[in-house]
């Protein structure tokens, strides 16, 4: 069976994680490499899989730089890591898996995260989405849907 693993890679990301698809979703915080890899060490008789939130290089004013940086290196970490363990490994840019979703236009920061939370909560709602979660849901969500 596959299991599937979806990530946001920020300091306050999260992981869903599905066994055979959507029907079968698992969302929880994700606190550091350490705890990714215990995750996965969990998962080690599935065929296991990755898809990982592609962060931008360049995001603007809304994120300081030193900010920018440390997201970028913590999706490095979680692809260099999965690749490390010959996990097969999809990146998603924000800007994909989010088209379509209606009223994250002109939001950002907190707001933002609770529109993508609201809609992660009707889309799962035995998923138990949190403002950590909920993209990961998402991803999941955006990756089964198009296949």
């Amino acid at each position: 069976m596959k299991a599937h693993f979806f990530i946001d890679p920020g300091v306050n990301g999260g992981i869903a994680i599905t066994l055979g698809g959507l029907d079968n979703l698992l969302a929880m915080n994700l606190d550091g490499i350490g705890s990714l890899m215990d995750i996965m060490a969990d998962y080690e008789c599935y065929d296991r899989h990755m898809v990982i939130e592609d962060v931008p290089s360049y995001v603007g004013r809304n994120i300081p730089s030193h900010a920018a940086f440390k997201l970028g290196k913590s999706c490095g970490l979680v692809e260099g890591m999965a690749r490390g363990m010959k996990i097969p490994c999809k990146l998603i840019p924000p800007k994909v898996w989010q088209k379509g979703l209606p009223g994250l236009r002109g939001l950002t920061g907190v707001a933002r995260k609770r529109v993508l939370k609201e809609h992660a909560q009707r889309l799962f709602p035995k998923a138990r989405a949190t403002l950590r979660t909920s993209d990961a849901i998402l991803l999941a969500n955006y990756f089964f849907s198009n296949p």
